[in-house]
Formats: C-alpha cells, sequence, structure tokens
C-alpha cells in the first residue's frame, strides 16, 4: 500500500512537471510566433520604403521613429538617426506612401521632423491635373488646408496634391495628399480647401530621409500622361485627315 501511495504522488509530481513545462514551452512558442510576426511586419513596411524609394528614384537614408509629441501646437516625431549618419536639417522625410514632413533639428545619432500637421508647417504644392500652385499648411486641428491658391482657380474632391518643389526645401513631384473637401466656390476669399495627407502618421514606424532625389515623381508622370494624350490626339487627328482624304 505505502509503494503504491509513493507511486501515486511519483506520478502526480511528473505530471505536474510536464505540465509545467508544457506550459513553458507554449509560452516560449507564443513569444516566438509574435516575435516573428513584428519581423515579418518590420519587413513588410521596409520593402514599402523601398517600393517608394525606387518609384521615385530617390536616395535617402532609412530611420526607426523612436518617439513623437502628443502636443497639437508641436507636431514632431523623434528618428534614430542623426549627422552622424547624414541626416541634416531641412531635408525633407517620407513614409511608405507619401511625404509626411521636414527635418528641423538633429543631433549626432537622432533628429527630430516637423510633420504636416504641424501648425508651424508649410509646404510649396501644387494640383497635380492643373498645376495650380499653392501652400499646403498644418493646423491646431490636424488637417492640412492649401492655401494661396488663385481664387479662379477650379478645385474638386479627389485631386491629388504633389509638391512643387518651389522655395528649394522639397524635392519636386513627391504625392502629399488628396483634396477630400472643398467649401466655398472658387472666386471666393473664403474657401477652405482641405487636404488628406496620402500617409497616416499616426502609424509611422520608420521613415526615410531623403538625400536626393534623381526624377520629377508624380510630376514628370502627370507631364508624361499629359503627352502621351496629346500625342494621341495628334494621331486620331491624323487617321481622320486620312479618312477625309
Amino acid at each position: 500500500v505505502e509503494y503504491r501511495a509513493f507511486t501515486a504522488v511519483d506520478d502526480a509530481q511528473a505530471d505536474a512537471n510536464t505540465l509545467s513545462e508544457l506550459k513553458q514551452q507554449n509560452e516560449e512558442l507564443r513569444q516566438t510566433v509574435a516575435q516573428m510576426e513584428e519581423y515579418r511586419q518590420e519587413a513588410e513596411r521596409l520593402q514599402q520604403l523601398l517600393d517608394f524609394q525606387d518609384m521615385y528614384s530617390l536616395e535617402g537614408i532609412t530611420c526607426t521613429v523612436l518617439s513623437r509629441s502628443t502636443d497639437s501646437w508641436n507636431n514632431v516625431v523623434t528618428i534614430g538617426k542623426g549627422s552622424a549618419e547624414g541626416v541634416r536639417a531641412g531635408l525633407p522625410v517620407a513614409g511608405p506612401t507619401g511625404l509626411v514632413g521636414q527635418v528641423v533639428s538633429v543631433t549626432p545619432h537622432s533628429a527630430k521632423v516637423r510633420l504636416l500637421q504641424d501648425p508651424q508647417s508649410g509646404v510649396a504644392v501644387m494640383i497635380q491635373s492643373s498645376r495650380e500652385e499653392g501652400v499646403l499648411k498644418g493646423s491646431f486641428d490636424g488637417l492640412l488646408y492649401l492655401e494661396n491658391v488663385s481664387d479662379d482657380a477650379e478645385v474638386e474632391q479627389g485631386d491629388v496634391i504633389v509638391t512643387s518643389g518651389l522655395g528649394g526645401s522639397f524635392y519636386r513631384g513627391i504625392i502629399v495628399g488628396t483634396v477630400v473637401k472643398v467649401e466655398g466656390e472658387a472666386g471666393l476669399t473664403s474657401r477652405r480647401i482641405v487636404v488628406e495627407p496620402n500617409e497616416a502618421v499616426g502609424l509611422l514606424q520608420e521613415v526615410m530621409v531623403m538625400t536626393a532625389m534623381n526624377s520629377e515623381g508624380a510630376a514628370a508622370q502627370q507631364k508624361t500622361d499629359a503627352s502621351a494624350s496629346e500625342a494621341s490626339d495628334a494621331d486620331d487627328a491624323d487617321a481622320e485627315a486620312a479618312a477625309t482624304d
């Protein structure tokens, strides 16, 4: 009886040990899976940045976002590279799908980036389709407003906004956002044009500090489309003339 009692106790202890080991292995497996998912998502985000870099023929420095301000009057993020890695004040900064801001200060291994939504931000831009120029400004409410556009300029919801390159602070042709609301009509000085940024800055984890751009990006694409359209119209005209003859 005593032997059986000891055996039962030993079996129970072994079962408890086995269960504890299984729980530990399960927890380690969950942690490994979670870490692998983090690596997968990071690789996907970095690939999107590389795709953006290739699309615009950019040269740049990829950086991790370390922290961000929560003040509506100071919309700034801190990135994990600085002057030692080639980052300098004044350089434009992009996310995987568009412009997000500009470097305003640097230390040897970090830098601060003022986001487009910051009230102190102002970017020379143009409407991609019409080439009308203006200035995209941030605000305390976190929205982007297209200002300094000709009063008689036609602006419609869905118009794509790209950098114009005027002033030299930002490379020409980088996509910035899309017009989502036009309050008022053309000809009214009180007209307000709201632009939604192409990049959701609240989700930013990596960015690219742009050091050079070897194309005109979206601006060049618009010219190409216009040239193709003109060429197509010319071909149609020649075909009609030949048919008439």
